[in-house]
């Protein structure tokens, strides 16, 4: 009868300060944490808030940055905002946490160098430090840039690149379309011959197809970075235009001229010895009439060379 009562009390016990068993619902709504990233992204509005563009694409990563940050201080270092993001085609959301920063990069034109500040996460409550947070072992942050790389293509477009048989510096402005994403290829089991009983290998010529039928990207360059005050009263500029095909050897497309009428909010753009390809208000802030506008009109620090030729 002892060990009868002493088991009902353990029973009961048991009921009450045992573990509880968790509803599906509050499974789902527990934050997961990664000492890498967040799942789902917590700093969504981070990217969110911003004007993104293609900057550039390495091998397997997309970099992109916002051109409304770009300035360039006194001492010539460049800083702009930026992200990395996988290269290769997925369904994922466009802002996911596959995804590098957002962050600050700065570049040293002169040294070459390069230094990429802390993540933007004002949106992040976080019980430690980030990835972004830790400081440097060395105190300094800066980074030479190797030769052949990512960053060093970054460089050559944002601090200017020079052809050796023309006296003019060229810098990025803005690039349409995008080298094709590669896709992931399929596992050996899939590529087989039901018929013939046999296993099919894929040609590196089958391969490059997609590349070949691509349409190639083209980029716009500022000429020598500079910006022409056309009329000092009504706020008109110019910029000097440059396109090219983005493939295995650069062929140069139209020059170009884009006025800007910083009061008016308007563009007109011309091609060089065939008239005026399309002029009008400025529209989204992503696209090339926009971001030519901010970098004849808005404020970059010395980024920009201002050439003065207006009438008052």
């Amino acid at each position: 009868m002892k060990k009868l009562l002493i088991l009902t009390v353990l029973l009961m016990a048991g009921c009450t300060a045992g573990p509880m068993l968790q509803s599906y619902q509050s499974v789902v709504d527990e934050k997961v944490e990664s000492p890498f990233f967040y799942v789902p992204p917590l700093n969504q509005k981070d990217y969110t808030d911003r004007t993104w563009i293609l900057l550039a694409e390495s091998k397997t990563k997309n970099w992109f940055y916002d051109p409304y940050t770009l300035t360039e201080d006194e001492d010539g270092l460049l800083t702009y905002d930026a992200f990395i993001a996988p290269r290769e085609k997925s369904n994922l959301a466009t802002y996911n946490a596959t995804m590098v920063g957002p962050y600050r990069q700065k570049i040293d034109c002169f040294s070459n160098n390069q230094w990429s500040e802390t993540f933007y996460t004002q949106n992040i409550v976080s019980k430690g430090p980030l990835v972004g947070d830790i400081k440097p072992v060395n105190g300094s942050g800066w980074v030479k840039i190797a030769p052949r790389t990512a960053m060093a293509y970054v460089r050559s477009r944002l601090c200017g690149r020079k052809f050796i048989d023309d006296q003019n510096i060229n810098y990025f402005l803005y690039q349409e379309g995008a080298l094709p994403a590669p896709t992931p290829q399929k596992p050996t089991a899939e590529i087989f011959d039901e018929k013939e009983n046999k296993q099919l290998v894929i040609t590196k010529q089958e391969a490059d197809l997609e590349l070949v039928n691509t349409e190639s990207p083209i980029f716009y360059e500022v000429i020598n970075n500079e910006v022409t005050i056309v009329d000092t009263k009504k706020e008109v500029r110019q910029l000097r235009l440059s396109s090219y095909t983005l493939g295995k050897d650069l062929i140069k497309q139209a020059d170009y001229s884009f006025t800007a009428n910083c009061q008016e909010n308007s563009f007109t753009l011309t091609t060089q010895g065939q008239g005026t390809k399309s002029s009008g208000a400025i529209g989204a802030k992503d696209s090339i009439a926009a971001v030519a506008f901010n970098r004849a009109c808005g404020d970059h620090g010395t980024y920009m060379k201002i050439v003065n030729k207006g009438r008052n």
